[in-house]
């Protein structure tokens, strides 16, 4: 798998976890923030990558901080080096 892919998918499963902790559906989620619903999936399936104003509103819809946001995405993702060294 390329090291791109492999951070989206990695990205996306946190994502997904992260969501699943707040008790809401995809549905739901993407409904209350204003992110059409096929856009998340494509994101937490790590198809898709996911653009700064998508993040925001993710963000938003779990009270963070986007830097916040962010941290605890990070935390649950392994180390990807995006560039071969």
């Amino acid at each position: 798998m390329d090291k791109d892919k492999e951070y989206r998918v990695y990205f996306g499963k946190s994502l997904r976890e992260l969501r699943i902790k707040t008790g809401k559906s995809l549905r739901m989620f993407a409904y209350e923030y204003d992110i059409p619903c096929a856009t998340l999936s494509r994101i937490e399936n790590g198809t898709r990558n996911a653009q700064l104003t998508i993040l925001k509103k993710i963000s938003e819809g779990f009270g963070m901080s986007f830097g916040n946001f962010i941290s605890a995405i990070e935390k649950n993702m392994p180390i990807i080096t995006l560039k071969d060294e």
